[in-house]
């Protein structure tokens, strides 16, 4: 493994969570593909409760 100094790591880190937020904001289907994937699971799951239900069983983000 090659010595890196640990600002030189973190730059470089950024620089990728930078360009893969840049490229995930502006690719419309990796967006939808995303966001259909969000909704398939955990808490953002689609039920079909009544509207009350839903409401009192909801919990804060």
């Amino acid at each position: 493994m090659f010595s890196q100094s640990t600002p030189a790591q973190l730059i470089r880190l950024l620089v990728l969570l930078v360009i893969t937020l840049v490229t995930v904001h502006h690719c419309q289907p990796l967006l939808d593909a995303l966001a259909k994937h969000a909704t398939n699971g955990g808490c953002h799951q689609q039920n079909t409760m009544n509207d009350e239900t839903a409401i009192s069983h909801h919990h804060m983000h």
